[in-house]
């Protein structure tokens, strides 16, 4: 059964203890016990790259042609009034009210007070509004969702449009045990890598959530921890950290890949 909006904004005033569990969990023996809270089975998110081009052997304008076939192959979607994270954080940064997007069946069953259905050409103007804000979008399929909107966990995906001050996933990432790394995936076929402007300053691994960069030879170097959030692209004082495609990856058909592995979104008669 759905909940109501002010169900669920009694429940966001747990919002505080999410920070403490991430921190307790890196503790030795708290990590096992509280582990079964991090399985990839009740949570993944990939984080998708805002920046205006992805370079490759083509550049790839992301993120809207990933976003756009979702929206269009789900049967149903609802437009959340406003970001659980930056309503429950206070979030001074960015507008509380570009909330996430569901899709699937599960969003026909969403209170109508948490916000509207929409169109397939009123989603796509969300998601345009999200980027424009300089928000970063993720795909999310997390247990935790469809518990605080009492939706069917198989039949959902969320859409969310996240900023770093807020977003539960990335304070995970910063906060959380190696354990949570486990639940967010790099895109497919997405690399991040240091061009020759590298002047090796250690700017990049200071920002990297997960200690995926280090030194070697002169020059960052990346490891297969990365989640390709882009942090190090951002805050990288030479321009030299880039994200690039590999040759060859179908990026939409390895995401459509995942996402279809854990729910179903499709219209009946897609």
């Amino acid at each position: 059964m759905s909940r109501s909006k002010r169900t669920v904004a009694l429940l966001l005033r747990l919002w505080p203890l999410g920070r403490i569990m991430h921190r307790l969990a890196r503790l030795p023996f708290l990590s096992l016990v509280m582990r079964p809270f991090y399985q990839p089975a009740a949570n993944q998110a990939i984080i998708i790259p805002v920046h205006e081009t992805v370079g490759g052997t083509e550049s790839v304008a992301l993120p809207f042609p990933l976003l756009a076939p979702l929206v269009e192959l789900a049967s149903a979607r609802f437009i959340v009034d406003a970001c659980l994270c930056r309503s429950a954080e206070g979030c001074r940064n960015y507008p509380a009210d570009i909330g996430c997007l569901f899709l699937g069946d599960a969003a026909t069953r969403i209170n109508p007070e948490m916000g509207r259905p929409a169109s397939i050409s009123e989603t796509l103007a969300h998601v345009q509004r999200g980027l424009e804000a300089g928000l970063v979008p993720m795909v999310v399929h997390a247990s935790f969702d469809a518990w605080i909107l009492g939706i069917p966990y198989h039949r959902m995906l969320a859409i969310c449009f996240c900023c770093d001050c807020c977003c539960t996933v990335r304070q995970g990432l910063r906060e959380g045990p190696a354990a949570f790394w486990e639940t967010v995936e790099r895109l497919p076929g997405l690399n991040v890598e240091a061009g020759p402007e590298c002047l090796a300053c250690g700017t990049c691994l200071e920002v990297c959530p997960v200690g995926a960069i280090f030194l070697e030879d002169g020059r960052a170097q990346v490891n297969g921890d990365c989640k390709g959030c882009g942090r190090c692209v951002a805050a990288c004082p030479t321009g030299a950290m880039h994200l690039r495609l590999a040759p060859g990856v179908d990026v939409l058909a390895g995401l459509l890949a995942r996402v279809e592995a854990r729910t179903d979104i499709r219209s009946s008669t897609a």
